[in-house]
């Protein structure tokens, strides 16, 4: 799968954090752009209990979360991880995604 592939396709959900450098999430929108990513970004309220569609993706309310095509990932080092197999790999299926 090829950056052009992901472009239309890729959401973060990301917490309310206003900067790219505070938080985990922010880590993520970083490693997006630096892989030139074009990805829409959901906001999700501070409150857990106040994300159940974060929930719905993935059975727990933690974010970030990248979703593209039908795979879901969370947790910050996993998804930079899969940003990394699909760059190296374009063809294959990462790990750790969820289906």
């Amino acid at each position: 799968m090829t950056a052009a592939t992901l472009v239309a396709m890729t959401t973060l959900y990301r917490c309310k954090t206003p900067t790219d450098v505070l938080c985990a999430c922010g880590k993520v929108a970083r490693s997006l752009r630096r892989e030139g990513i074009e990805f829409d970004e959901v906001r999700v309220p501070a409150r857990k209990r106040d994300r159940p569609e974060v929930e719905d993706l993935t059975g727990q309310r933690w974010v970030p979360v990248l979703v593209h095509g039908d795979e879901v990932v969370h947790d910050s080092h996993r998804i930079v991880e899969h940003l990394d197999y699909l760059r190296g790999h374009e063809d294959a299926s990462p790990v750790g995604a969820v289906r």
